[in-house]
Protein backbone atom coordinates (compact mmCIF):
# COMPACT_ATOMS: atom_id res chain seq x y z
CA UNK A 1 0.00 0.00 0.00
CA UNK A 2 1.23 3.46 -0.84
CA UNK A 3 0.66 6.23 1.68
CA UNK A 4 2.52 8.83 -0.36
CA UNK A 5 -0.51 10.11 -2.22
CA UNK A 6 -3.46 12.18 -1.06
CA UNK A 7 -5.86 11.21 -3.86
CA UNK A 8 -8.57 13.76 -3.20
CA UNK A 9 -6.18 16.71 -3.02
CA UNK A 10 -3.95 15.45 -5.86
CA UNK A 11 -0.81 15.65 -3.74
CA UNK A 12 2.30 13.50 -4.10
CA UNK A 13 4.66 13.60 -1.13
CA UNK A 14 8.24 12.89 -2.15
CA UNK A 15 11.08 12.04 0.20
CA UNK A 16 14.63 13.39 0.10
CA UNK A 17 17.72 11.29 -0.58
CA UNK A 18 18.88 12.05 2.97
CA UNK A 19 15.69 10.55 4.39
CA UNK A 20 15.99 7.62 2.00
CA UNK A 21 19.52 6.94 3.25
CA UNK A 22 18.36 6.90 6.88
CA UNK A 23 15.50 4.51 6.11
CA UNK A 24 17.24 2.23 3.59
CA UNK A 25 21.06 2.58 3.61
CA UNK A 26 21.54 -0.29 1.13
CA UNK A 27 20.11 1.95 -1.60
CA UNK A 28 23.40 3.85 -1.67
CA UNK A 29 25.77 0.89 -1.99
CA UNK A 30 28.40 1.63 -4.64
CA UNK A 31 29.51 -1.98 -5.13
CA UNK A 32 28.15 -5.47 -4.48
CA UNK A 33 28.59 -7.12 -1.09
CA UNK A 34 32.09 -8.51 -0.47
CA UNK A 35 30.57 -11.99 -0.16
CA UNK A 36 29.69 -12.02 -3.87
CA UNK A 37 32.51 -13.64 -5.82
CA UNK A 38 30.83 -14.57 -9.11
CA UNK A 39 32.25 -12.70 -12.13
CA UNK A 40 28.82 -13.00 -13.77
CA UNK A 41 27.11 -10.83 -11.14
CA UNK A 42 25.93 -7.50 -12.56
CA UNK A 43 25.74 -4.74 -9.94
CA UNK A 44 22.60 -2.59 -10.22
CA UNK A 45 23.08 0.62 -8.18
CA UNK A 46 19.69 1.61 -6.80
CA UNK A 47 20.68 5.23 -6.22
CA UNK A 48 21.39 5.58 -9.94
CA UNK A 49 17.95 4.14 -10.73
CA UNK A 50 16.46 6.82 -8.45
CA UNK A 51 18.37 9.55 -10.29
CA UNK A 52 17.26 8.13 -13.63
CA UNK A 53 13.60 8.02 -12.58
CA UNK A 54 13.82 11.59 -11.27
CA UNK A 55 15.25 12.69 -14.63
CA UNK A 56 12.07 11.28 -16.21
CA UNK A 57 9.89 13.37 -13.89
CA UNK A 58 9.10 10.72 -11.27
CA UNK A 59 9.16 11.51 -7.55
CA UNK A 60 10.64 9.12 -5.00
CA UNK A 61 7.61 8.56 -2.77
CA UNK A 62 8.74 5.77 -0.47
CA UNK A 63 11.60 3.49 0.57
CA UNK A 64 11.76 0.50 2.88
CA UNK A 65 14.40 -1.81 4.29
CA UNK A 66 14.27 -4.20 7.23
CA UNK A 67 16.21 -3.07 10.29
CA UNK A 68 19.32 -5.13 10.95
CA UNK A 69 22.47 -4.93 13.05
CA UNK A 70 24.24 -7.26 10.65
CA UNK A 71 26.52 -5.15 8.47
CA UNK A 72 25.90 -7.27 5.35
CA UNK A 73 22.12 -6.89 5.59
CA UNK A 74 22.27 -3.22 6.59
CA UNK A 75 24.57 -2.05 3.80
CA UNK A 76 23.68 -4.45 0.96
CA UNK A 77 20.36 -6.09 1.91
CA UNK A 78 16.92 -6.14 0.30
CA UNK A 79 15.30 -2.72 -0.13
CA UNK A 80 12.25 -1.26 -1.85
CA UNK A 81 11.86 2.07 -3.66
CA UNK A 82 8.57 3.58 -4.92
CA UNK A 83 7.93 6.24 -7.56
CA UNK A 84 4.95 8.23 -8.83
CA UNK A 85 4.60 10.90 -11.51
CA UNK A 86 2.65 14.07 -10.59
CA UNK A 87 1.01 14.30 -14.02
CA UNK A 88 -0.14 10.68 -14.37
CA UNK A 89 -3.51 9.81 -12.82
CA UNK A 90 -7.04 8.61 -13.59
CA UNK A 91 -10.08 10.78 -12.85
CA UNK A 92 -13.62 9.50 -12.37
CA UNK A 93 -16.60 11.19 -14.12
CA UNK A 94 -16.94 13.53 -11.13
CA UNK A 95 -13.45 14.91 -11.80
CA UNK A 96 -11.89 13.32 -8.69
CA UNK A 97 -8.59 11.44 -8.88
CA UNK A 98 -9.32 7.77 -8.30
CA UNK A 99 -6.11 6.03 -9.34
CA UNK A 100 -2.41 6.58 -9.98
CA UNK A 101 0.26 4.38 -11.54
CA UNK A 102 3.16 3.51 -9.27
CA UNK A 103 6.58 2.12 -10.16
CA UNK A 104 8.26 -0.10 -7.57
CA UNK A 105 11.83 -1.44 -7.60
CA UNK A 106 12.88 -4.23 -5.22
CA UNK A 107 16.62 -4.80 -5.20
CA UNK A 108 19.47 -6.17 -3.14
CA UNK A 109 23.25 -6.12 -3.45
CA UNK A 110 24.02 -9.23 -1.38
CA UNK A 111 22.86 -11.88 -3.85
CA UNK A 112 19.84 -12.92 -1.77
CA UNK A 113 17.18 -12.19 -4.40
CA UNK A 114 16.73 -11.19 -8.05
CA UNK A 115 15.91 -7.64 -9.06
CA UNK A 116 12.16 -7.03 -9.30
CA UNK A 117 10.40 -4.23 -11.18
CA UNK A 118 6.68 -3.59 -10.72
CA UNK A 119 4.29 -1.16 -12.40
CA UNK A 120 0.73 -1.08 -11.18
CA UNK A 121 -2.36 1.06 -11.04
CA UNK A 122 -3.20 1.94 -7.44
CA UNK A 123 -6.79 2.93 -6.70
CA UNK A 124 -8.60 4.59 -3.82
CA UNK A 125 -11.34 2.02 -3.23
CA UNK A 126 -13.18 3.36 -0.20
CA UNK A 127 -13.65 6.45 1.91
CA UNK A 128 -11.35 5.26 4.69
CA UNK A 129 -8.36 5.74 2.39
CA UNK A 130 -7.60 2.13 1.42
CA UNK A 131 -5.39 2.06 -1.68
CA UNK A 132 -4.91 -1.20 -3.59
CA UNK A 133 -2.87 -2.37 -6.55
CA UNK A 134 -5.58 -2.87 -9.15
CA UNK A 135 -3.76 -3.47 -12.42
CA UNK A 136 -0.35 -4.96 -13.18
CA UNK A 137 1.10 -2.82 -15.97
CA UNK A 138 4.46 -4.33 -16.80
CA UNK A 139 6.39 -6.22 -14.14
CA UNK A 140 9.53 -8.31 -14.44
CA UNK A 141 11.87 -10.22 -12.15
CA UNK A 142 15.37 -11.22 -13.25
CA UNK A 143 18.61 -12.55 -11.80
CA UNK A 144 21.50 -10.13 -11.44
CA UNK A 145 23.54 -12.31 -13.76
CA UNK A 146 21.22 -11.93 -16.76
CA UNK A 147 21.44 -8.22 -17.66
CA UNK A 148 24.00 -5.45 -17.48
CA UNK A 149 22.88 -2.31 -15.66
CA UNK A 150 22.47 -0.46 -18.96
CA UNK A 151 20.31 -3.25 -20.37
CA UNK A 152 18.14 -3.13 -17.23
CA UNK A 153 17.77 0.65 -17.55
CA UNK A 154 16.73 0.24 -21.18
CA UNK A 155 14.12 -2.35 -20.18
CA UNK A 156 12.77 -0.07 -17.43
CA UNK A 157 12.66 2.87 -19.85
CA UNK A 158 10.69 0.85 -22.37
CA UNK A 159 8.03 0.03 -19.78
CA UNK A 160 7.94 3.41 -18.02
CA UNK A 161 7.73 5.43 -21.24
CA UNK A 162 4.73 3.37 -22.34
CA UNK A 163 2.92 4.16 -19.09
CA UNK A 164 1.68 7.54 -20.34
CA UNK A 165 -0.18 5.92 -23.24
CA UNK A 166 -1.76 3.33 -20.93
CA UNK A 167 -2.93 6.01 -18.49
CA UNK A 168 -4.37 8.01 -21.40
CA UNK A 169 -6.31 4.97 -22.59
CA UNK A 170 -7.71 4.21 -19.12
CA UNK A 171 -8.66 7.87 -18.69
CA UNK A 172 -10.72 7.55 -21.87
CA UNK A 173 -12.43 4.44 -20.48
CA UNK A 174 -13.18 6.23 -17.19
CA UNK A 175 -15.10 8.96 -19.03
CA UNK A 176 -17.13 6.62 -21.23
CA UNK A 177 -20.50 5.84 -19.66
CA UNK A 178 -22.20 2.63 -20.75
CA UNK A 179 -25.88 1.74 -21.00
CA UNK A 180 -27.19 -1.31 -19.14
CA UNK A 181 -27.41 -3.09 -22.49
CA UNK A 182 -23.77 -2.29 -23.33
CA UNK A 183 -22.57 -3.44 -19.91
CA UNK A 184 -24.50 -6.69 -20.25
CA UNK A 185 -23.08 -7.37 -23.72
CA UNK A 186 -19.56 -6.56 -22.48
CA UNK A 187 -19.98 -9.12 -19.69
CA UNK A 188 -21.30 -11.72 -22.14
CA UNK A 189 -18.24 -11.33 -24.38
CA UNK A 190 -15.90 -11.23 -21.37
CA UNK A 191 -17.35 -14.43 -19.89
CA UNK A 192 -16.97 -16.13 -23.27
CA UNK A 193 -13.20 -15.53 -22.97
CA UNK A 194 -13.14 -17.63 -19.82
CA UNK A 195 -15.54 -20.32 -21.03
CA UNK A 196 -13.44 -21.00 -24.16
CA UNK A 197 -16.34 -22.90 -25.72
CA UNK A 198 -19.36 -22.34 -27.90
CA UNK A 199 -21.72 -22.42 -24.90
CA UNK A 200 -23.74 -19.23 -24.48
CA UNK A 201 -23.50 -17.75 -20.97
CA UNK A 202 -26.65 -17.92 -18.86
CA UNK A 203 -28.24 -14.67 -17.71
CA UNK A 204 -27.57 -15.38 -14.02
CA UNK A 205 -23.87 -15.94 -14.80
CA UNK A 206 -23.60 -12.64 -16.68
CA UNK A 207 -25.38 -10.68 -13.96
CA UNK A 208 -23.14 -12.20 -11.30
CA UNK A 209 -19.89 -11.03 -12.93
CA UNK A 210 -21.40 -7.54 -13.21
CA UNK A 211 -21.84 -7.49 -9.44
CA UNK A 212 -19.29 -4.94 -8.12
CA UNK A 213 -17.31 -5.90 -5.04
CA UNK A 214 -16.69 -2.23 -4.13
CA UNK A 215 -18.86 0.87 -4.11
CA UNK A 216 -16.38 2.74 -6.29
CA UNK A 217 -16.97 0.24 -9.12
CA UNK A 218 -20.75 0.68 -9.18
CA UNK A 219 -20.37 3.57 -11.64
CA UNK A 220 -21.53 2.61 -15.17
CA UNK A 221 -18.33 3.58 -16.98
CA UNK A 222 -16.25 1.32 -19.20
CA UNK A 223 -13.34 1.53 -16.73
CA UNK A 224 -15.42 0.51 -13.71
CA UNK A 225 -17.23 -2.20 -15.67
CA UNK A 226 -13.88 -3.56 -16.84
CA UNK A 227 -12.56 -3.62 -13.25
CA UNK A 228 -15.65 -5.38 -11.92
CA UNK A 229 -15.75 -8.03 -14.64
CA UNK A 230 -12.00 -8.59 -14.55
CA UNK A 231 -11.90 -9.06 -10.78
CA UNK A 232 -14.78 -11.53 -10.82
CA UNK A 233 -13.43 -13.56 -13.75
CA UNK A 234 -9.90 -13.78 -12.30
CA UNK A 235 -10.70 -14.24 -8.61
CA UNK A 236 -13.76 -16.45 -9.14
CA UNK A 237 -16.59 -16.77 -6.66
CA UNK A 238 -19.36 -15.99 -9.17
CA UNK A 239 -21.98 -18.53 -10.25
CA UNK A 240 -20.89 -20.69 -13.19
CA UNK A 241 -22.70 -23.89 -14.20
CA UNK A 242 -24.75 -23.60 -10.99
CA UNK A 243 -21.67 -23.70 -8.78
CA UNK A 244 -19.08 -21.26 -7.54
CA UNK A 245 -16.39 -20.51 -10.14
CA UNK A 246 -12.79 -21.22 -9.17
CA UNK A 247 -10.09 -18.55 -9.10
CA UNK A 248 -7.62 -18.59 -11.99
CA UNK A 249 -4.20 -19.50 -10.56
CA UNK A 250 -2.38 -20.56 -13.73
CA UNK A 251 -0.22 -17.59 -14.85
CA UNK A 252 -0.66 -18.37 -18.55
CA UNK A 253 -4.47 -18.52 -18.21
CA UNK A 254 -4.34 -15.30 -16.20
CA UNK A 255 -2.23 -13.56 -18.88
CA UNK A 256 -4.39 -14.73 -21.81
CA UNK A 257 -7.64 -13.73 -20.09
CA UNK A 258 -6.33 -10.32 -19.04
CA UNK A 259 -5.02 -9.66 -22.54
CA UNK A 260 -8.39 -10.60 -24.01
CA UNK A 261 -10.27 -8.38 -21.53
CA UNK A 262 -8.00 -5.43 -22.31
CA UNK A 263 -8.59 -5.83 -26.05
CA UNK A 264 -12.33 -6.17 -25.48
CA UNK A 265 -12.48 -2.95 -23.42
CA UNK A 266 -10.40 -1.12 -26.02
CA UNK A 267 -12.89 -2.18 -28.72
CA UNK A 268 -15.78 -0.79 -26.65
CA UNK A 269 -13.95 2.52 -26.22
CA UNK A 270 -13.93 3.19 -29.97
Amino acid sequence: MSKATNFKNNVITSISLETAKDLAPAIFATSPAPTIKSPKYQFTPTFEVIEHMQDMGYALTGVKQSKSNVELRKNWGIHITRFQHPDLYIKNPQGEIEARPEVVLINSHDGTRPIQFEMGMFRLVCENGLVIKDQDMGSFRERHTKYTFQELKDLMDQKVLGLKDVVGKISQWAQKEMTDKERYQFAVEALALRLSSDRQPEQYEVMDILNAKRTVDEQPTLWHTFNTVQENLIKGGFQLNNRQARAIKNPIEDFVLNQGLWQLADAYAN
